[in-house]
């Protein structure tokens, strides 16, 4: 019993160390490395971005004392390839740990269940599956990514009480308190790129900046209507990516942008293809922001991994006023989405509602 305690505790220290580089590893998983010995933390690490040490290699490195018989805590399997770094797996085994507790295998098919087998055969006791569910949340990005080959999406959209995004106006500054805007700017950190419709940005001209970086911009503009005035084009060399349709025929150029020509399914921009084109690009994750229409059709077409919903105390009324989530919607209730696991936040005098979109109607 008391093993197991330790084990969970020790665990829970590991996955606390990964989150410190969330939203910096792309394309990489957040991973913490614990080595204990005689029931004393001796040295810890964790994999800060792609290309620099993995976090079993750092922890092994920093260690100031011998490793033999000690035990190793990490989230997720080590791997056993060589990317941009050598095998991790061979350093442990090098190493004189003796026991190994891992929360989870690894999903990459280079690695899955290989550097278990390889350091079961070398002598070192393995513990698979401890947390198994946290490591697997903790590392959805990475799981999406392996699986099925395409972005992890998010979906944020702030609303009033009543579902509104914005008055009839046309007014949608400012829905939720300075908190919240404050945490969701801080969101953008977590992921690759932001991702909005033209009209927001002709209508808002917004940043998209996230606390700590600058991700990627990703503008869904069939007719290529953005222009050279708008921020993300003047301050965003590189970094913006802007989706038209093939049926688009102008050779407008936005200077420091790619241009991305996709088809069309229904009358608009198939998402599948761009999300796709994305991950052919090395984009791994997708923090779509709107608008209305934005978020629809991405919901329509069932492609939200996760969302957050900020909810202002605010009631705007009237049915002019904007409704957080257009296009066509669902007919019915039963067969309309619905989130799985809910989590409930405070934020200031707002609510944020964060959970999994389920698709299957039931």
């Amino acid at each position: 019993m008391k093993r197991n305690k330790n084990d969970i505790f020790f665990l829970k220290q590991a996955f606390q160390i990964a989150k410190k580089a969330e939203g910096f590893t792309s394309p990489n998983p957040l991973v913490g490395a614990l080595i204990v010995k005689n029931d004393k933390i001796i040295s810890q690490g964790y994999h800060k971005k792609a290309g620099l040490a993995h976090a079993e290699i750092e922890a092994i490195r920093k260690a100031k004392q011998n490793l033999k018989g000690s035990t190793l805590y990490i989230n997720l399997e080590p791997c056993c390839h060589f990317g941009k770094t050598p095998p991790c797996v061979d350093e442990v085994i090098k190493s004189g740990i003796r026991r190994a507790v891992i929360s989870t295998v690894d999903p990459n098919p280079k690695v899955c269940n290989n550097s278990i087998r390889k350091m079961k055969q070398a002598g070192i006791k393995v513990r698979l599956g401890l947390l198994r569910k946290e490591a697997e949340k903790l590392n959805e990005v990475f799981f999406k990514n392996m699986k099925e080959n395409r972005p992890f999406v998010v979906a944020k959209l702030a609303q009033t009480l009543d579902g509104k995004i914005a008055a009839s106006s046309g007014i949608s500054k400012w829905i939720t308190s300075g908190c919240s805007r404050k945490f969701a700017k801080g969101l953008r950190d977590k992921y690759d790129s932001v991702v909005v419709g033209i009209n927001t940005v002709l209508k808002d001209n917004p940043k998209l900046n996230g606390l700590r970086k600058i991700p990627y911009k990703v503008v869904i503009d069939p007719d290529l209507r953005i222009n050279k005035n708008i921020f993300i084009v003047k301050h965003n060399p590189g970094k913006l990516i802007v989706f038209i349709s093939k049926k688009n025929k102008s050779n407008k150029v936005i200077k420091g942008a790619r241009i991305i020509p996709i088809k069309e399914r229904k009358g608009r921009l198939d998402l599948n293809s761009m999300l796709l084109e994305l991950f052919r690009l090395g984009i791994t994750s997708c923090f779509v922001e709107g608008g209305s229409q934005t978020l629809g059709n991405f919901l329509d077409a069932k492609l939200i991994d996760k969302m957050h919903f900020f909810i202002s105390p605010k009631i705007l009324g009237g049915k002019y006023a904007l409704t957080s989530i257009g296009a066509e919607g669902y007919e019915s209730l039963d067969k309309c989405p619905y989130l799985k696991e809910p989590e409930i936040k405070k934020i200031g005098p707002d609510i944020l509602v964060t959970g999994y979109p389920s698709y299957d109607g039931k």
